[in-house]
């Protein structure tokens, strides 16, 4: 589990969710695997959770906006998206985004005194992704600054919005 990640609530009964060896590796295997065959499950592992934490951060932006105008412009080009490409493609775009987040997320981790998933994922979908296109959401060359005037870029947001937190009755 990646540091500043919050603790993951307790696992449900076993027979509410099939083990972990009765899921078909042969979907995942050719990502998964090494060399020789053998599963990567800290990586594995690794970019799923950075995958998850993506998809719910862009889910809480999207139906969870706080009431600064950024953070609603951002809620509405996401909802823009979702109907311009529908929910299963722009999942799929943004579990493409997984490798760029862990690659910054390695850059900073041991500076970070925030947690990985509520604060840092969202942050960076802020200040990376551009929404100007639905059809087409993508990584910024150069991510946005905070504490920049937004009508100065070309994105929805400009600066993180205060409340990105979930309601603390989430749980997370």
């Amino acid at each position: 589990m990646k540091a500043g990640v919050n603790q993951r609530p307790a696992q449900p009964s076993p027979e509410a969710i099939p083990s972990h060896s009765d899921f078909g590796k042969g979907e995942i295997a050719p990502a998964a695997e090494n060399q020789n065959g053998a599963m990567r499950t800290d990586t594995l592992e690794s970019a799923l959770e950075t995958a998850t934490c993506l998809w719910e951060a862009v889910l809480t932006l999207r139906d969870h906006p706080a009431t600064d105008p950024d953070a609603i412009a951002l809620a509405l080009a996401i909802r823009e998206t979702c109907n311009a490409v529908g929910t299963a493609d722009l999942r799929l775009t943004v579990v493409g985004w997984t490798g760029a987040v862990e690659t910054a997320w390695s850059a900073v981790a041991d500076g970070y005194d925030l947690c990985f998933d509520w604060d840092f994922v969202p942050g960076w979908i802020i200040e990376h992704i551009d929404w100007s296109d639905p059809a087409h959401p993508t990584i910024r060359p150069e991510p946005l600054r905070q504490h920049t005037d937004s009508a100065a870029n070309a994105g929805p947001v400009a600066a993180l919005p205060p409340s990105l937190r979930p309601p603390a009755d989430e749980g997370n």
